[in-house]
């Protein structure tokens, strides 16, 4: 019954739904309708109102003409004025195109003309250089075929000067005995071959050696040696005898400068010079390699802590060089650093007793040959051939701390100087040696002989000193050394000497230096005179024995 009840109640509100839905859908189709309509008759409305309010619009239009007609003439003033302006401008280009191709063609002309007279001038060059190159080339023709004549002349001169020399030989040694002498002399000095190369050598490697072991130390730098004296000027009088020299130049170690004290007080050459030791500031170099300390700017403590001594702590007396303590540093090291070399195994070394020189004597292990080689040490003064040498002064004591002035090298190179100008046939070597042959045991030294022959070369022209003139150079050597005996005096070459060759380099102190006499000691010592004039007599008599006998 309940559930006929609610069926019914369903079917119910099924009707009224359906009911109330065709209502609301009647409803919506009225709406379109109106809706319709009202669109419809808007539109017409709308159509009607354009129309009528047209002509008003019109009049209205037409009551502002002045307006219109002063626009129209505004517009037409403006379009004229700007066709003007336009014209002006298209004139204005016109002009301007017409300047600047004008200019174009004034610039064209003128780069033209440029060109034209930078060839000409380029022409007028070449033409100059062509005459100049021809110029040159006859001055080269003129020079050569000048310089041919010369050849030429030089040829036949010497040509000629070869037969005469030929000539006044055989004229000055007509007869048999004086040319039996002259020839037995020239035989006596006749050089041998000699070992100054070899020596050389042996010494280059062996300073090489002693470079490298001290080149980080705070001792002195030793350079290549130079070989000076009678041996390696060409003239020792005995081979067995020869003492081979050589001159080290010495150069201050890292840090430390030398100071050469040369002059006295009144600006003269001093007769005791010394070499003062400075420190330098190394702080540059201890910042940028860091390899060294500072000797100036570190306290004592670190320094001896952390370096080693500086060169006026080692080889120095108060503030000089001691040549006796730095010949005693070298002669210690020399074996050690001689084993290093590669001539060790070829040469014994020992080293001889000496006190301001290191003398070595080397033997060689295969034939038992010994040589004698003395090292002295030299500073250079500045760029010059003088250097102050460890040498002894001869005739006197000389202190650890004095250097005396020496002049070896620059002997050296006066000397193959007058070798080469006097030429190969000259006897300047064999009077040096058969002479100082013959002063062996005497009281002459040889610098005295050789000074003698550089004042007698001064005085008697190169072109007398050949083979024809050995034994008049001879008489005259000795005529000179009794000359300068008797007057005793004997000033040396090269101190107060201003005209020396370009090939020696002198020192300003040393051309404008109070000539020095050589035999002073004559001056002082009445009995050095004495004996001196019977070291002559004794020397005359041996040169004319061995010119005589041969011995």
């Amino acid at each position: 019954m309940a559930f006929v009840l609610i069926l019914a109640l369903l079917v119910r509100a099924l009707s009224d739904n359906a009911v109330m839905l065709e209502g609301v859908q009647q409803q919506e189709v009225n709406l379109r309708e109106q809706m319709t309509q009202l669109q419809h008759e808007t539109e017409q409305r709308i159509v009607e109102q354009r129309w009528v309010d047209m002509p008003a619009l019109l009049f209205t239009l037409l009551n502002y003409w002045q307006i219109w007609f002063y626009m129209g003439l505004f517009f037409l003033l403006f379009w004229n004025m700007w066709q003007s302006k336009k014209m002006n401008q298209h004139d204005d280009s016109s002009k301007q195109k017409e300047e600047e191709q004008e200019k174009q063609v004034e610039q064209v002309e003128k780069v033209k003309q440029e060109e034209k007279v930078e060839q000409e001038k380029k022409v007028e060059q070449k033409e100059k250089v062509k005459q100049e190159e021809k110029v040159e080339q006859e001055k080269k023709v003129e020079q050569k075929e000048k310089l041919e004549q010369e050849e030429k002349l030089e040829q036949e001169e010497k040509v000629e000067q070869e037969e005469q020399e030929q000539q006044d030989e055989v004229d000055f040694y007509r007869i048999p005995w004086t040319r039996f002498i002259a020839e037995r002399a020239l035989l006596k000095a006749q050089g041998r071959p000699s070992r100054c190369q070899l020596v050389e050598e042996l010494m280059s490697d062996f300073l090489l050696a002693c470079r490298f072991v001290w080149s980080n130390s705070f001792f002195p730098t030793m350079r290549s040696a130079i070989g000076v004296g009678s041996a390696f000027e060409g003239w020792s009088p005995r081979e067995e005898d020869t003492v081979y020299r050589l001159l080290v130049p010495v150069e201050a170690p890292r840090g430390h400068l030398f100071h050469l004290e040369l002059l006295d007080e009144e600006e003269e050459l001093a007769k005791y010079p010394r070499v003062r030791v400075v420190l330098k500031c190394m702080c540059e170099r201890e910042q940028q390699l860091g390899d060294v300390l500072c000797f100036l700017h570190h306290p004592m403590e670190n320094l001896m802590q952390n370096q080693d001594p500086s060169l006026l702590q080692t080889l120095c007396t108060d503030v000089y060089l001691d040549v006796e303590k730095m010949v005693t540093w070298f002669r210690v090291q020399v074996a050690t650093i001689w084993n290093t070399t590669l001539q060790a195994d070829a040469y014994n070394l020992k080293v001889l007793p000496s006190r301001r020189s290191c003398k070595l004597q080397l033997t060689n292990t295969s034939s038992g040959e010994k040589i004698l080689v003395e090292l002295l040490f030299g500073v250079q003064q500045g760029n010059s051939d003088i250097y102050l040498s460890s040498q002894t002064t001869e005739g006197s004591f000389t202190p650890s701390t004095v250097w005396s002035h020496s002049s070896a090298v620059a002997e050296k190179k006066y000397f193959q100087y007058l070798l080469k100008k006097a030429g190969e046939n000259s006897v300047i070597q064999r009077c040096l040696r058969f002479l100082s042959h013959t002063l062996v045991g005497m009281g002459f030294s040889n610098y005295i002989l050789k000074t003698l022959v550089f004042h007698l070369v001064n005085i008697v022209p190169l072109g007398n000193w050949q083979r024809r003139n050995f034994l008049s150079r001879l008489e005259n050597i000795l005529q000179y050394l009794l000359f300068c005996l008797k007057y005793k005096r004997l000033v040396h070459f090269f101190i107060g000497n201003k005209m020396m060759p370009d090939e020696v380099i002198l020192p300003h102190s040393f051309r404008t230096a109070t000539p020095l006499n050589l035999l002073q000691h004559l001056e002082d010592d009445p009995d050095a005179e004495s004996r001196a004039l019977r070291d002559f007599r004794v020397l005359r008599d041996r040169f004319f024995r061995l010119l005589l006998f041969g011995r």
